[in-house]
């Protein structure tokens, strides 16, 4: 049943920041499997037995891009994947094994976060306390027990900027169809970031009108546009001249050549990126940057080497959503999974609401099925991992 819960929550529009409808249906699958529910004012909802023995925990909401609204499952070569669209895998498939396991089982708990795309909103936030005090997170991407992750932080910065009337002939610059992926699983992928590679093809003597990129905080930007006056005859498509252009557009170019993009640092024990900036957004004056680190020392580390960078540029800057790295911890849990598993012990590079929730807990864990590329069009899970999963959690429960 798990891939048709899947397939029917894919119907369900669940954008993050705007879930109100898959809220709805997963408090009334809650009732009518005769859990108890819970719900509070940040879309968290809780379904809970009389003595739950471990929490498993999702996130219902996912990354939308491309033509979510009408999600098209296919079948390929053993994998999901979306028509045109990111599928929702991250964190659908969790969900769907937790209603699974729902219907089978009374002696569990099930916690149902809300916003985790967009900043952990809802774990961060959480209003309602599980009882049980082992949790096993189902929101990671490969075929490993994960006990640590990054933690993360936005910077928006606006580069002060002042506009007046333009003259010349305009040329629009344009890269689209990248790869994109994930800002922490597929950073140290060496996917090309569209806004970067506009940048390598402007120059310093052209003036630059007008710069759009990126599609998610979250994600490798995949497409990028720019329109440009230059003296000199350009090889590049014209485009009708009117607007406004950037007065000191080399001060902006300036910062989106030298602002770092992709990999910052390696942890060699865990074998993992422990520090990493991708350069998400971009429109016109104003730019997101998203960090991860794996430590609170790397996390303020990597603020102190920010903040360097922006002394030197004329702008504001301000930090947004942050979310705490999650330290690793071998605990007993993760030691029984082990053995019942056989996979190794990792830290992912990418912020898990284990970081957040464990608080409420005295052991935690973090597995899933092999999901590739999430947050792109290319994502896609195995369907035989996912499978495999849910035999290992049937072995779990025999342990305890």
């Amino acid at each position: 049943m798990i891939l048709e819960y899947f397939k029917q929550i894919t119907k369900i529009p669940r954008c993050s920041g705007n879930t109100e409808k898959m809220q709805e249906f997963l408090v009334e699958f809650v009732k009518k499997s005769g859990y108890k529910v819970k719900t509070d004012k940040y879309g968290n909802i809780l379904a809970t037995s009389e003595n739950p023995k471990v929490c498993f925990q999702s996130h219902y909401d996912m990354v939308c891009i491309g033509d979510y609204k009408n999600i098209e499952i296919i079948e390929v070569d053993g994998f999901l994947k979306a028509k045109n669209s990111t599928l929702g895998a991250d964190n659908g498939i969790g969900v769907a094994i937790m209603m699974d396991l729902m219907t089978k089982r009374e002696d569990l708990e099930f916690l149902f976060t809300n916003d985790e795309e967009i900043g952990l909103i809802g774990a961060s936030n959480l209003e309602i306390k599980p009882k049980a005090k082992k949790l096993i997170n189902l929101d990671s991407e490969d075929e490993n027990i994960y006990i640590g992750c990054a933690g993360g932080f936005d910077v928006e910065v606006n580069i002060k900027t002042k506009k007046k009337p333009y003259f010349g002939e305009v040329y629009q610059i344009k890269v689209d169809n990248l790869p994109g992926g994930h800002s922490g699983v597929d950073i140290d992928k060496n996917h090309p970031n569209a806004i970067k590679e506009i940048v390598k093809q402007l120059k310093d003597n052209w003036t630059l009108l007008s710069i759009k990129g990126g599609e998610r905080r979250n994600s490798i930007p995949r497409e990028c546009e720019a329109l440009v006056i230059s003296e000199s005859k350009l090889k590049y498509p014209k485009v009708e001249n009117k607007g406004k252009i950037i007065l000191n557009s080399n001060e902006l170019i300036r910062f989106l050549k030298a602002v770092p993009n992709g990999v910052l640092g390696i942890d060699r024990e865990f074998d993992v990126v422990n520090k990493s900036l991708n350069l998400a957004i971009v429109t016109n004056e104003k730019v997101i940057l998203s960090a991860r680190a794996n430590s609170k020392e790397l996390m303020d580390e990597l603020k102190m080497e920010l903040k360097a960078l922006f002394s030197f540029i004329d702008c504001d800057y301000k930090i947004e959503d942050e979310y705490p790295a999650w330290k690793p911890v071998k605990s007993e849990l993760a030691e029984i999974y082990q053995k019942i598993s056989n996979k190794n012990l990792k830290v992912i590079h990418a912020g898990l609401e284990t970081a957040v929730l464990g608080k409420y807990f005295d052991e935690m864990i973090s597995v899933g099925p092999n999901i590739y590329e999430p947050h792109s069009l290319r994502e896609r899970v195995e369907i035989d991992s996912i499978f495999k999963l849910y035999k290992e959690i049937e072995e779990f429960f025999k342990t305890i």
